[in-house]
């Protein structure tokens, strides 16, 4: 009875999953009116937070993009923030400071380690802006960004808005091939269901803009997260997405606003990286069945299921994959799943060819590795993220580069 209800569960989670692909078709081809109203005149002041840790010359690159923004110079400024890397970061802001003397740079390093989250808040004590765009110190920035993100503030209940994340490396190899095809078809078809209801659930970190006073009441809890007693430092986007939501407010991506961000392009990496959101979707889904009634009775109907069926797809696929391998180990390997992935990554492709020429794939069939991925992900990142949600660290950054200074400085 026990693997029927499994399969059953996760049937419907895969169902909602499809339905919301097919809407997001479906809105974005024929209501164009969900769109949010946007409006180009209203120039609110913003503050750009960039938390950094040990990026190197990246976060210089950084902020040349956004340098070279649309928007009024005196009217942003970029606040940068390290969080005690032990590479050249500081100085490559530093630097940054000193060649875009056009536009306001602030640098700040914090006392200790702190984390990502923390980072944010720190960086945060320093602006008096009325819009605060917090950003990942290793992306690419439209000259459009700034403007596109704050034209969407015009409707008054919208409390935080996000961008479209792109691929920088398209073309590095099979993993990040794999990775292209999942940031478009997520972004331009998964969340334009969410975008419809104002209920985006996760806005990513690499380009979340919200309200200042909305920011200001949502950064206690900020600092106060812990996993029994535990400071928790990641996962600060998805976070910020839910106290937005819970406070009334709406959320929206505007696909207008675009970031290119280098993505993993090694499996070790790309794993981490994945190990660290999905402690994210697993925290969060312990946090939402905790306080269900309070999201049952104030949110939109279509945000509560993307907060319980998400993450609890990810844990009941894991319990699915374990049964159907010990049924029969080679199940993933069969022509339909191969032949599925393959023709999804095919018509997928041929879009973002179309469509988005700079993350143009060379090599479409390179998708059908997604199959492999999905059995390593399913396999290996639920169970592994439920037993390492006490982790601190930045995920994909230099634990191990961090020993190797740490011991140059002791010998």
């Amino acid at each position: 009875m026990a693997p029927v209800l499994l399969w059953l569960i996760m049937f419907l989670c895969l169902l909602i999953s499809v339905i919301k692909y097919v809407m997001g078709i479906i809105l974005k081809l024929s209501f164009p009116s969900a769109k949010i109203q946007k409006d180009y005149t209203y120039e609110p002041t913003v503050s750009v937070l960039m938390p950094c840790f040990n990026e190197g010359k990246t976060v210089y690159e950084t902020i040349a993009s956004i340098s070279k923004a649309n928007y009024p110079n005196e009217k942003f400024e970029v606040i940068a923030q390290d969080d005690c890397s032990i590479d050249d970061s500081y100085e490559w802001m530093l630097k940054a400071q000193r060649d875009f003397a056009g536009i306001r740079i602030r640098t700040g390093r914090n006392e200790s380690n702190s984390g990502k989250a923390r980072t944010v808040c720190n960086a945060l004590q320093h602006s008096s802006a009325d819009i605060i765009i917090s950003i990942d110190s290793d992306c690419i920035f439209h000259p459009d960004a700034i403007r596109e993100l704050t034209a969407c503030f015009s409707e008054p209940r919208v409390g935080s808005v996000g961008g479209r994340v792109g691929v920088r490396n398209p073309n590095d190899g099979v993993i990040t091939a794999i990775q292209a095809v999942i940031y478009y078809s997520a972004f331009q078809l998964y969340k334009i269901p969410e975008n419809w209801t104002r209920s985006v659930c996760c806005i990513s970190g690499c380009l979340f803009a919200i309200r200042r006073e909305l920011l200001l009441e949502i950064e206690p809890a900020i600092r106060a997260r812990h996993w029994f007693g535990i400071p928790v430092n990641q996962g600060e986007d998805r976070f910020l997405t839910h106290q937005t939501l819970l406070r009334g407010y709406g959320t929206y991506i505007n696909n207008d606003a675009l970031c290119w961000t280098t993505v993993p392009n090694t499996l070790s990496v790309l794993f981490k990286q994945q190990l660290r959101w999905r402690r994210s979707i697993v925290r969060d889904f312990f946090y939402t069945l905790r306080t269900l009634p309070q999201h049952v009775w104030k949110l939109h109907p279509n945000t509560v299921f993307t907060l319980v069926l998400t993450p609890l797809g990810a844990i009941i696929g894991f319990l699915i994959m374990v049964t159907a391998l010990s049924a029969d180990p080679l199940a993933w390997a069969g022509p339909l799943p191969l032949i599925t992935a393959l023709g999804i990554g095919a018509v997928l492709t041929w879009v973002i060819n179309r469509y988005s020429a700079r993350e143009a794939l060379i090599h479409p069939l390179a998708f059908g590795a997604y199959v492999a991925w999905s059995l390593v992900s399913s396999l290996f990142l639920t169970p592994l993220a439920l037993c390492t949600m006490d982790s601190a660290d930045w995920g994909t950054r230099v634990k191990a580069e961090q020993e190797v200074a740490l011991g140059n400085t002791h010998s």
